[in-house]
């Protein structure tokens, strides 16, 4: 769980992939709660780790950053 939240603040860090950082400074100021909001990034990550393991492939990052643009439009409260 620590592992996932730590791999997201690196990718901001890094804004790898590209285009991760506008992403969630944009989500950020539709979210009130901060926290759920890294837990839906963490969903996109995980999900997107399952399946490059499930078909032994790289992670794709375009179907994650479009995961992410889908799943942080929906504002929580």
């Amino acid at each position: 769980h620590m592992a996932l939240h730590l791999a997201i603040y690196e990718q901001l860090a890094t804004d790898r992939p590209g285009g991760i950082r506008a992403l969630v400074v944009d989500a950020r100021g539709r979210w009130t709660d901060l926290h759920a909001l890294e837990h839906r990034i963490m969903e996109c990550l995980a999900e997107t780790l399952w399946q490059s393991q499930r078909d032994g492939v790289p992670p794709d990052e375009t179907t994650y950053l479009q995961r992410l643009r889908e799943r942080l439009r929906v504002r929580a409260t």
